[in-house]
């Protein structure tokens, strides 16, 4: 019976996260979910979650714990200097490694990227994001980079954030068409390598900085 159980919530969890990929986070009801994962009970979200909050909480939780435990294992293996290259990858090589071990067909990336902009989910996905410690903060970085004030390196880590969410929704959609033969490892570096170009980019213009408006971040 338990074991019944686990496999329909994870049917569960899978259909929506594909549907909330595809069609928005707001375009789809339960009732729909439920319907996709071959469920005949309507109520199937609230017999395995009981909320819709609770519902999209789990989701968001679903891999971030061998995300995090990779991530413990990359930062105990830095050196006594890390370098920002370093840090970042801490932070984003658990996610790339996450998306590829995903069989295809997969939607997660694109489920972030729907789920950060959708307001109903803020409360929630803040909650999720700090139960786990995953956020994607590179403040700590300010005292590597010369000129770079916290400001500007706060400012520049939302922007990161969008950056690899909105670039690995986009590769994953391509995977799942089959129009990229590329690989996740390599996005991901690329991904580094950017962001550690981005945060560590020169300042020009010391008082013009986005005002960033401080919100959960997912990597």
């Amino acid at each position: 019976m338990g074991q019944h159980s686990d496999r329909a919530r994870e049917a569960l969890l899978d259909a929506a996260e594909e549907l909330f990929a595809q069609h928005g986070i707001d375009a789809v009801s339960n009732r729909s979910i439920a319907e996709h994962a071959g469920s005949a009970n309507h109520s199937a979200i609230a017999y395995h979650f009981g909320t819709r909050e609770d519902l999209i909480r789990a989701m968001l939780l679903r891999h971030t714990v061998p995300m995090a435990a990779r991530r413990e294992e990359l930062v105990a293996e830095l050196g006594a200097e890390p370098t920002v290259h370093d840090v970042i990858r801490c932070r984003l090589l658990p996610l790339v490694e996450v998306l590829d071990s995903l069989p295809r067909p997969s939607w997660r990336a694109q489920f972030l990227a729907q789920i950060r902009a959708v307001p109903s989910a803020v409360a929630v996905l803040e909650e999720s994001v700090d139960a786990l410690d995953v956020g994607g903060d590179f403040r700590s970085l300010t005292a590597k980079v010369d000129g770079v004030s916290d400001a500007i390196m706060r400012a520049r880590s939302g922007i990161v954030g969008h950056l690899v969410l909105g670039v690995c929704a986009e590769y994953e959609a391509q995977m799942s068409a089959g129009t990229h033969r590329g690989s996740w490892i390599k996005v991901g570096y690329f991904l580094i390598d950017a962001a550690a170009g981005m945060l560590s980019a020169p300042v020009t213009q010391p008082g013009g900085v986005l005002d960033v408006r401080e919100r959960p971040r997912l990597i």
